[in-house]
């Protein structure tokens, strides 16, 4: 059965990061999922109230919003009903600064896989995430 299509609006200020998780959705083999990699939160403001998203995957700290709480604000006003799914690289230091709602997954642990283990499914956490109401962070 072929998975649906989906688009991603990607809010990544680091190309390499943007394209890490390119390349680990087709490593999982789903190759119905695009993205559109914004690098800041002005542009991403713009492209989530053009809409025509599925989900957001968004980066706490970028280039012009350094403080992850303002950056979830931003994003939470802005994003209505498509659903956001955090994947930042700064979990370690900003837990303490994001509500006990929001779960989180430090992107750095993520992409690292020791031997005999299995990595994270990025693609299918994407699409696990498009499913639901929440704002998710993994």
């Amino acid at each position: 059965m072929a998975n649906q299509a989906l688009h991603v609006l990607h809010v990544e200020d680091d190309f390499a990061d943007a394209m890490l998780v390119q390349h680990a959705v087709c490593e999982a083999g789903d190759f119905d999922i695009s993205f559109e990699v914004v690098r800041t939160l002005r542009e991403a403001k713009v492209r989530m109230q053009a809409g025509g998203f599925d989900l957001i995957l968004l980066d706490l700290r970028l280039p012009d919003s350094v403080h992850p709480t303002e950056t979830l604000e931003v994003a939470r006003n802005t994003a209505g009903s498509t659903p956001v799914l955090v994947l930042s690289g700064s979990m370690a230091v900003d837990r303490d600064h994001l509500g006990d709602e929001i779960a989180s997954l430090d992107k750095n642990a993520s992409f690292k896989v020791e031997r005999g283990r299995k990595g994270i499914n990025i693609a299918q956490s994407i699409r696990n995430a498009v499913g639901t109401d929440d704002f998710l962070s993994i």
